[in-house]
């Protein structure tokens, strides 16, 4: 009996990245691809607030897969490339999609909803870059001492990667005259508080266990401070005959 042939492997790459990456990276072509030829592409994939409020509810999760041009496009690639792979390696390949999904989702959600109140925020939106800022702050905040060199010359440590990445997207906002009212930043500025809220949550919670864990350590030693140990020669017990 023939085996069934594994379609996922050809998205490995020849085993070079999990497969959800490499199925991230073809899809990105692909649609990139296929907007360079048909405008119409980037108009139906698109988030716009605007759309999705009257029901087209799939730019939700289909706007980061087309990029505007060839260097957004290998930029992006390289940046899923690479994140992808420690990610997923730390955290799993479904835990990674999971997440990149949740970003996508996260942030066209957070838009939509500022939207109401900011009319800028209605400004149509496509390319990875919010998602990968958030990916980029999770990583840097899942390994805030780790070094990496910047264009192979400035070593920086985790921590400050994550400050360089808010910091540069508030720039080029303020340089872009898009800040005021969010603009055309809104998904990259929502993205990138959902991957802090969710890296700190995360760090919440093994405070929490650790407050819990001192807590029960301290009853114990409550309850426990009546008793008196005992020497092997019963020179610490208290006397049990009476003469």
């Amino acid at each position: 009996m023939a085996r069934r042939r594994d379609y996922t492997s050809f998205f490995t790459f020849g085993g070079r990245v999990p497969a959800s990456v490499g199925f991230f990276l073809v899809l990105m072509l692909v649609s990139s691809v296929a907007a360079s030829v048909d405008r119409r592409v980037v108009d139906f994939t698109a988030l716009a607030p605007f759309y999705v409020k009257r029901g087209e509810l799939w730019r939700l999760v289909t706007w980061p897969f087309v990029q505007g041009d060839v260097l957004a496009l290998l930029f992006v690639g390289f940046m899923v490339w690479t994140l992808g792979q420690q990610l997923s390696y730390a955290w799993s390949e479904r835990r990674f999609v999971t997440r990149f999904f949740g970003y996508t989702l996260g942030a066209a959600v957070g838009t939509t909803l500022l939207s109401f109140v900011f009319d800028s925020a209605n400004e149509p939106h496509y390319g990875a870059w919010p998602v990968v800022n958030a990916l980029i702050v999770a990583w840097a905040m899942l390994f805030p001492d780790r070094q990496v060199n910047i264009w192979g010359v400035l070593p920086v440590t985790g921590r400050t990667v994550a400050l360089l990445v808010l910091g540069g997207t508030v720039l080029a906002a303020v340089m872009t005259g898009k800040l005021h009212g969010f603009g055309g930043f809104t998904p990259h500025l929502v993205a990138i508080a959902i991957a802090w809220v969710q890296a700190r949550g995360a760090g919440g919670r093994r405070l929490g266990w650790q407050a819990r864990q001192w807590w029960a350590d301290r009853e114990m030693r409550r309850r426990t401070k009546h008793l008196k140990v005992v020497r092997k020669d019963g020179s610490g017990d208290r006397p049990r005959w009476m003469n």
